[in-house]
């Protein structure tokens, strides 16, 4: 399994925004796609960053997801919401 963990930093006040976007057209959009395993966003327990973790079958499938056109428009409603972000990637063992 492909697992991209995000490191999210936040803009100021735009929390709950990034937060609703998530809850409601990210993951109806990226849990539809083919081989989409899971996905979770993790809020801070302190002033820390937030995480989306996403997990596909393959990295060939994460991609072919991120190509997509509907990939960039709710991409989008979540990327206005941050200041910042770090992708780091991994296979399972």
């Amino acid at each position: 399994m492909f697992v991209l963990l995000v490191k999210i930093k936040m803009k100021s006040g735009q929390a709950a925004a990034a937060e609703k976007v998530f809850a409601g057209p990210f993951k109806a959009a990226i849990t539809a796609q083919p081989g989409f395993r899971d996905v979770k966003f993790l809020r801070p327990s302190d002033d820390g960053e937030y995480v989306l973790s996403i997990a596909f079958e393959n990295q060939p499938l994460q991609q072919q997801w991120v190509k997509t056109d509907l990939h960039g428009e709710v991409w989008s409603l979540m990327e206005r919401n941050f200041e910042g972000y770090t992708v780091v990637t991994f296979d399972t063992v």
